[in-house]
């Protein structure tokens, strides 16, 4: 089992995707955070208390989506160029790989996440000191703020790896990771109205900032969905994985 983490950890840190969504997505946050809410907000908009709390929990929601698609090249590369026969040849049991994919891309998540938390906060004080701006006593509930951000980067990853799993081919994947919540379930809101709430990424989105979207939930149950949406995707996953052929 530690032979397949090495493994999948060299395969996530050596590709050159990995570091060019890391990078773009930390570019994101420094034009959003850094140039926008901060060297040219209005003033008006510095006297909120929760101005730097929401810059962590809105660039999670919206670099997270980003960050998630490291994890699904990890395993598209694998069906993608056909090394995942080398990969499973190399191990005793299926599950052990699907493990070792699973650990490396929450890991993956969870410490980007934990970057872009603090890193787009500390953008938008540092482009408001450049304009000359102060920004107004804050408060910043570390602990909620920070487990509700690196849950939310996480379950887009086990969505996305989950997706990836299941359908064994990239651009399907990548394709139906962007469609599903930037157009599906917004189509399907018209329809549930208050109910898409229940919906998989409008409720992970709701664990970091409820309040943006109107939710009547509050992030505990909303990561109750998630953790349920999760579950079912990994049993259904695992067992496609184990049982069918390779490619």
């Amino acid at each position: 089992m530690i032979a397949d983490l090495k493994a999948e950890f060299r395969k996530l840190l050596t590709v050159r995707s990995t570091y060019f969504i890391v990078i773009a997505s930390l570019l994101i946050v420094a034009l959003f955070a850094g140039l926008i809410s901060g060297f040219k907000a209005a003033p008006s908009d510095l006297h909120s208390a929760k101005l730097l709390a929401e810059q962590s929990t809105n660039a999670v929601v919206f670099v997270g989506l980003i960050l998630a698609f490291a994890g699904l090249l990890l395993v598209g590369h694998e069906y993608r160029y056909n090394t995942i026969m080398y990969t499973l040849t190399a191990t005793n049991r299926r599950y052990k790989v699907l493990l070792a994919k699973l650990i490396a891309v929450s890991t993956f998540a969870i410490i980007t996440s934990l970057i872009v938390t603090f890193f787009s906060p500390l953008c938008t004080i540092i482009g408001t000191h450049l304009h000359g701006y102060t920004i107004s006593p804050q408060t910043y509930d570390y602990w909620s703020i920070l487990w509700r951000c690196l849950f939310c980067g996480w379950g887009y990853a086990l969505y996305a790896f989950i997706l990836i799993t299941i359908l064994r081919n990239q651009i399907g994947a990548i394709v139906t990771f962007l469609l599903v919540p930037l157009i599906g379930e917004n189509i399907l809101g018209l329809l549930l109205k208050h109910n898409i709430k229940y919906l998989p990424f409008t409720a992970v989105q709701a664990v970091a900032a409820p309040d943006n979207l109107g939710n009547h939930l509050n992030a505990g149950h909303e990561a109750l969905v998630v953790l349920v949406y999760i579950l079912v995707g990994l049993v259904l996953s695992t067992l496609l994985f184990i049982r069918r052929d390779a490619n």
